[in-house]
């Protein structure tokens, strides 16, 4: 992964930390899982490192080994993933256009009307992936990681990592280190609207935000009334913003949409 962007980078050790979290929390050894999903134990290691991004089939076994949702890590797998397809590719490694070709080229766009329709086939390319990016949302995949095929309900479809800024409550799952979800994201955030508890670095399915509820306050004085609904335990709960990672919570703003009035 050498050459990575810092951002790429960032993106493979959350998905290998919260691969590594998900074996810790089962007690099963590397190499248990080494025999079940026939990955060498050092390929594992490589993974959970966030050296290497894991093939999604890899990642699917791993989620089915060790009984997971494969749904809630297909986010994390994508970013990491895609960071990694962004590699610029070697100049050596581009195959270089024929003579005949660019003078073929050259000739039509010597023509009057060449660089017209080359204009325009630039712009209808550009306009069409503009639209796509921006009216098509993706299904999620379903639970074996293929593109779900029946209607997809509108929500977003998002993993989403609990973020703890005190240092001192980033590893232990003590009582004291605890952070809350919220039952209503329009009423203050205290004890009384406390639905459950999670700690920093757990990993939750987000479904959609919305950006006008109460004001949270971190413990760095980081101020967000941005809420991330999220499903737990068979309930649709709310994470306030500040326990995301401000970049995470940027990128979520855009992919997931808003939670119905």
């Amino acid at each position: 992964m050498n050459g990575q962007r810092p951002e790429d980078a960032a993106a493979a050790r959350r998905l290998g930390e919260a691969l590594r979290a998900l074996q810790r929390n089962s007690g099963r050894t590397l190499r248990a899982l080494e025999t079940q999903v026939r990955i060498s134990d050092s390929s594992l290691s490589r993974y959970f490192r966030g050296e290497t991004v894991p093939p999604w089939p890899v990642v699917r076994d791993l989620c089915r080994a060790l009984g997971a949702d494969t749904s809630v890590y297909w986010a994390l797998w994508e970013t990491a993933d895609r960071g990694r397809l962004e590699e610029p590719a070697s100049a050596a490694l581009l195959p270089k256009p024929s003579l005949t070709w660019r003078r073929r080229l050259c000739k039509r766009l010597s023509r009057p009307w060449g660089f017209v329709a080359a204009g325009a086939a630039i712009g209808l390319a550009a306009g069409l992936a503009l639209f796509a990016l921006q009216y098509s949302p993706a299904a999620p995949p379903a639970r074996d990681g293929t593109e779900a095929t029946s209607a997809w309900s509108g929500y977003g479809y998002a993993g989403v990592l609990v973020n703890n800024v005190e240092e001192k409550c980033q590893k232990p799952h003590t009582h004291e280190c605890a952070l809350h979800l919220a039952w209503d994201p329009y009423r203050p955030y205290t004890t009384a609207n406390s639905a459950d508890r999670v700690w920093h670095r757990d990993l939750l399915q987000a479904r959609c935000r919305i950006a006008d509820g109460v004001t949270v306050t971190d413990e760095e004085g980081r101020h967000s009334s941005i809420w991330i609904q999220v499903a737990r335990k068979g309930q649709h709960l709310w994470l306030p913003g500040v326990r995301v990672d401000p970049d995470t919570l940027v990128q979520l703003s855009v992919v997931l949409p808003r939670c119905p009035a």
